[in-house]
């Protein structure tokens, strides 16, 4: 295994401008990482706050992965946060299947290498820990997975009943999980690791209840030297820490939505768009009614949902969370508030989307005298295996053309330089003769009748089609001539463009711990001293 940088910067739109600290961004956010204080003046202003309820987070968090083997590391910093000054780093997912796609484990790898390098720097304790977002409904997105079919990645989904329940209380199905699995592990290559992986995979499965439970465990299974600690913030438990903070979201509803119109406009103003785009009535908080999660909806000092009769007025929703706080849940602009009430966050670790609604939330933030957690963006790689890489090397070419979407370039630049036959040529002079024989015939039709005449139009579309045909059939030719070769084009493109995306947002874990094994993650963590600024290119 080598890893490398690449040297040219990948990111785009508000991402790359983030990440050079350009001056119209600066108003977004608190804290900029191109500000070489901005860690002292964050540690600063968390002075000023205060966690009353931070020891009964440690206890739930304790108990939360208290089935967890191989605990050592995880036990060791559960101590370091009890530590008064105690800080975290903190990175979140929905819970995906097998962890969901590649860009969970990096994310869970940026979290685990900045607590590291803050601890270090700051001389106190700083722990990881992943947020799951165990609310999320969206069961279509959370059970799929894409499986190596050929040269290309084809969409399973897990055979699950789709009732809006949330992925925290969603139970697996168990018997279609352990046919999915045997699928998955189907497609797959036979290595000397596929037997152990299978096992373990199937172990995992049969010991969790729900996916956050089968996400948790996949998950420490990967990172269980680094302690990396979890929370479900679907957990009951947890929502009884909350409820002070939903209910000043509540009180402060009318302010809360002006404030979230406000921070967008401003974005948008700036040309990077609305990238939450909800409307005024959106209350940013969702209510949970015989197991179905609903939005809430604000106006006219009413709360209601729009597809339920039920409504409340501040006083009763608020009675309603002293009560019953499991009900209530955040949305993409209170998550990043609740979490910043909840935890004394160092850094926060976000992919290109989650920044660009970060960027819009600083009045939001303002709004309950918080400063905007610091962003850092997680890492970003793509896995280069050990044929695709000989094929590169064969050829001479850069995998950064691949990345960016370039593949097909390559392969067609390649055919056409093994071959003479100029058949688009050929093919064009052909129908470009055909049209100037062909229109006299058309107007000769015309001059007869209608009917004639659409029968020499039709005439013509077939000799076009058939024309169209020859190529086709002779363009086959060349590529059947050239199959082996071609096919491994098709291969590199499979494997660092997948289905035209970034290869960390197509395919999960379990394909390269079958090539790699388990202790994978492992060992790129003990390379990578430093969180890597640029995409890293890993060869296996």
């Amino acid at each position: 295994m080598k890893m490398e940088e690449l040297s040219k910067e990948t990111l785009k739109g508000f991402a790359a401008d983030y990440e050079k600290g350009l001056e119209p961004i600066k108003d977004f956010f608190s804290y900029m990482p191109s500000d070489t204080q901005w860690l002292q003046k964050r540690c600063q202003d968390l002075r000023e706050r205060r966690f009353s309820h931070k020891q009964e987070l440690v206890t739930y968090v304790e108990n939360r992965t208290k089935g967890l083997p191989n605990r050592n590391k995880l036990d060791e910093n559960l101590h370091k946060l009890k530590h008064e000054d105690a800080l975290v780093v903190v990175g979140g997912q929905q819970a995906g299947l097998f962890t969901g796609p590649l860009y969970s484990v990096y994310k869970a790898m940026s979290v685990i290498i900045l607590a590291k390098t803050y601890e270090k720097e700051l001389q106190r304790p700083v722990v990881p820990l992943f947020w799951i977002a165990g609310e999320d409904h969206d069961l279509d997105e959370v059970r799929t997975i894409y499986k190596k079919e050929e040269h290309k990645w084809k969409k399973r989904l897990l055979a699950d009943e789709v009732d809006g329940t949330a992925a925290s209380k969603k139970h697996l199905p168990q018997s279609e999980l352990h046919d999915f699995i045997k699928e998955l592990f189907s497609s797959l290559p036979e290595t000397a690791y596929t037997t152990e992986l299978k096992a373990k995979v199937e172990n995992c499965a049969a010991e969790s209840k729900t996916y956050v439970d089968f996400f948790m465990s996949m998950m420490h299974d990967l990172f269980a030297e680094e302690g990396l600690l979890y929370l479900d913030s679907d957990d009951d438990v947890l929502r009884e820490i909350e409820k002070p903070f939903f209910k000043s979201l509540i009180l402060h509803v009318e302010e809360l939505q002006a404030a979230q119109i406000e921070g967008e406009t401003r974005f948008a103003t700036q040309g990077y768009g609305k990238p939450i785009g909800t409307d005024q009535e959106n209350a940013h908080l969702f209510y949970t009614v015989d197991g179905k999660r609903y939005r809430l909806n604000y106006s006219d000092g009413v709360f209601y949902m729009a597809d339920h009769s039920l409504t409340f007025t501040k006083d009763e929703l608020v009675e309603e969370v002293e009560k019953h706080p499991s009900r209530f849940s955040n949305n993409v602009v209170t998550r990043p508030l609740m979490q910043e009430w909840l935890l004394p966050t160092v850094a926060f670790v976000a992919g290109p989307g989650e920044l660009a609604y970060w960027g819009t939330l600083k009045e939001s933030f303002s709004l309950f005298q918080f400063h905007v957690t610091p962003v850092m963006q997680r890492m970003s790689a793509t896995i280069i295996p050990r044929h695709v890489e000989k094929h590169l090397v064969e050829q001479g070419e850069d995998p950064v053309f691949y990345i960016e979407g370039n593949g097909e370039t390559l392969k067609q630049q390649w055919l056409d330089a093994q071959h003479s036959f100029e058949i688009k040529t050929y093919i064009k002079r052909a129908q470009e003769q055909m049209e100037q024989a062909h229109q006299p015939l058309r107007e000769l039709a015309k001059e007869m009748n209608e009917t004639l005449y659409d029968i020499s139009l039709k005439n013509k579309a077939f000799i076009q089609d058939q024309l169209t045909r020859l190529e086709t059939f002779m363009t086959k030719e060349i590529k059947r001539r050239y199959e082996t070769e071609l096919n491994k084009y098709d291969e590199a493109i499979c494997w660092l463009r997948p289905q035209s995306s970034p290869q960390e947002r197509m395919l999960n874990p379990i394909v390269l711990l079958n090539v790699t094994g388990s202790d994978i993650v492992q060992r790129l963590l003990n390379e990578l001293e430093q969180h890597p600024r640029r995409h890293l290119l890993i060869y296996i």
